[in-house]
């Protein structure tokens, strides 16, 4: 039986990559300015969102693009075999029930905007779209076995392979888009 989604092979991870992080970067254009630095419930504005995400694929796009043999010494060898993108995602979900944050570093700080609004959300819509190419670029870099036989460490799940650590780059932009949405779902209800 064929999953409806599962980029696991290097190309189709490829395309999905691709893929999210221009519907990420869509959707987050798309808000209008009124409510894209607004908070709700306490929760993270849609600029803290995509800052947020910015702050998570930034790392990864760095180690993506660092020799090999130093993310060997640095982090070591996989454990086990790379899962598939279902098996990231329930980890990961289940890992936010039990109450997982997102650790001080990757935490949005938009305190006051010392720039035009508008400047200030082009900015991170554009910086977005730079490191989600990145990542993307330097995916081009890696052949489908070495995508198993290397890791990096996550602040919250652990080790994960690179092609591992890649299919929870695509759910985490999924997540925080449909967070967003939830967020201004109950702006309107308020």
């Amino acid at each position: 039986m064929v999953k409806p989604f599962d980029p696991f092979a290097k190309d189709k991870l490829s395309a999905s990559l691709r893929e999210a992080g221009r519907e990420v970067e869509d959707y987050f254009a798309s808000i209008s300015l009124d409510i894209f630095f607004k908070r709700c419930l306490d929760k993270w504005s849609p600029a803290e969102n995509l800052l947020h995400l910015i702050k998570s694929v930034s790392p990864v796009a760095k180690a993506m693009k660092m020799p090999k043999w130093i993310l060997r010494i640095l982090f070591g060898r996989p454990k086990a075999a790379s899962r598939q993108y279902d098996q990231i995602k329930e980890i990961y979900q289940r890992a936010l029930a039990d109450g997982l944050k997102a650790p001080e570093r990757f935490v949005p700080l938009i305190e006051e905007i010392q720039i035009n609004p508008e400047q200030f959300k082009n900015g991170l819509v554009e910086k977005w779209k730079e490191k989600a190419g990145e990542i993307a670029g330097a995916l081009q870099g890696w052949n489908e076995e070495e995508l198993d036989q290397y890791v990096l460490p996550h602040p919250a799940l652990g080790k994960l392979t690179i092609r591992e650590i890649l299919l929870f780059t695509l759910h985490h932009n999924q997540h925080h888009i449909n967070n967003v949405q939830k967020l201004l779902s109950r702006q309107n209800e308020i």
